[in-house]
């Protein structure tokens, strides 16, 4: 393009032609507007430049931004993923732990069970063993050695001290016969029969 200064400096040769005065009265003329019109080019270019920087400068910010929202999406996906599996590992963990407490409550109970069981079956015994016993003592007391009869006590009054003793010796004899020998008792062993429980 041509200058404002190249356009002044511009010489013509002399000869036959156009009047040399109107020929430079149009140059100077046009001098002056292509001087203005040069200066609005070059400030329109320096602003087309600072424009076409800062569009350049968004449209890398346009990337960054798009970058970051792209790298955010993957983020939030894979925390996502992440929150889910960990969720359902939690899940499956809460789940075995709750059947193992619940395997060891029903084997406590299935315990307290048989325990109770044993005990109801112990109490039995026992209760079998002590009506036993109560039998053989109300026999037992029911029977003629718990029996005092008025002949033996008039024969302990009336004889003398001699014929006394012999008659308390005849007497306990005859008692010593009719009680009731332990042989006659079964009992129990308790702790053997905890053991067969």
């Amino acid at each position: 393009m041509i200058t404002p200064i190249e356009l002044q400096s511009k010489t013509f040769k002399t000869g036959l032609g156009y009047e040399k005065r109107d020929v430079e009265n149009f140059l100077n003329s046009l001098l002056s507007d292509y001087e203005i019109m040069y200066k609005e080019n070059m400030e329109l270019k320096d602003k087309i430049n600072t424009l076409n920087n800062g569009l350049n400068y968004y449209k890398s910010i346009e990337k960054t931004l798009q970058k970051a929202l792209v790298l955010a999406e993957k983020a939030a996906e894979d925390t996502k993923e992440a929150s889910i599996k960990e969720a359902r590992a939690i899940e499956e963990d809460a789940k075995g732990k709750a059947q193992v407490i619940l395997a060891d409550a029903q084997y406590e109970l299935q315990k307290l069970h048989d325990k109770t069981l044993q005990l109801l079956r112990q109490y039995d015994l026992y209760k079998a063993q002590f009506k036993h016993l109560a039998a053989a003592q109300v026999e037992l007391l029911d029977g003629d050695s718990f029996q005092i009869q008025m002949a033996n006590l008039d024969t302990f009054i009336l004889n003398p001290s001699n014929e006394s003793d012999s008659a308390f010796s005849e007497a306990a004899a005859a008692n010593s016969e009719e009680v009731v020998d332990d042989e006659d008792f079964e009992f129990y062993d308790l702790n053997e029969k905890e053991q067969e429980l």
